[in-house]
């Protein structure tokens, strides 16, 4: 039976299309006012720039990975950088809680067979990957505030990334504080390495965390 809060593209296969600067300054401008209205929960007042996107992706190995992984993808920058490089053989699931971005996300990315937008809570990310019939995955890739999260939605999240993370895979966050949670993610992963991206607003960078088996 197909869950209602799965919202995924038509099998046109026709590649995603660009966004009109105008609809992009809107898209940005809600992203802000979403800020100001949930704080914490939203990890920055302005989407990624496509230099901090592209960084939180860099570590995938996109030849090998079978599945990769979006929570709270927002308006979708890092999306974007993903599916430009998805190979055939990948699988990928963007989970975004809130009904206004997933519905962009769903108009953007519309047409990929192998991409699935999920409306859903990050603290259920086991039940949607266990709905999709994933058993591992490669990669995770993350736009949200992790611990900044409520304790115990972090919690859930954390173990489910731990339990599908393949042996070698990378789960990558962003970050407006360099360097400053650095000893956060070595207490959940056993190797840590921080890019510090410059050319984003504010400046700011990716955590590339990885657990050994």
């Amino acid at each position: 039976m197909r869950n209602s809060s799965d919202i995924d593209p038509p099998s046109s296969g026709r590649p995603h299309k660009g966004v009109p600067k105008k609809a992009r300054m809107g898209e940005n401008f809600l992203f802000l006012s979403k800020f100001f209205k949930h704080g914490v929960t939203i990890a920055s007042f302005w989407p990624s720039s496509p230099a901090l996107s592209k960084a939180t992706i860099k570590q995938i190995d996109w030849n090998k990975a079978k599945v990769i992984v979006e929570l709270g993808a927002g308006t979708g920058p890092i999306t974007d950088q993903i599916i430009r490089r998805l190979q055939p053989h990948t699988t990928f699931i963007a989970i975004e809680r809130d009904a206004d971005f997933a519905k962009i996300l769903q108009r953007r990315f519309a047409g990929h067979e192998n991409v699935h937008i999920v409306q859903g809570d990050v603290r259920d990310l086991d039940p949607i990957l266990r709905r999709h019939k994933i058993q591992a995955v490669d990669a995770f890739v993350s736009g949200l505030p992790t611990p900044s999260l409520p304790k115990p939605v972090r919690r859930r999240m954390l173990a489910a990334v731990r339990h599908y993370l393949v042996d070698g895979g990378v789960f990558s966050n962003i970050t407006e504080v360099p360097f400053w949670y650095w000893r956060y993610y070595k207490n959940v992963f056993e190797k840590v390495r921080f890019d510090f991206v410059v050319a984003n607003m504010p400046p700011g960078g990716v955590y590339h965390c990885w657990a050994c088996k």
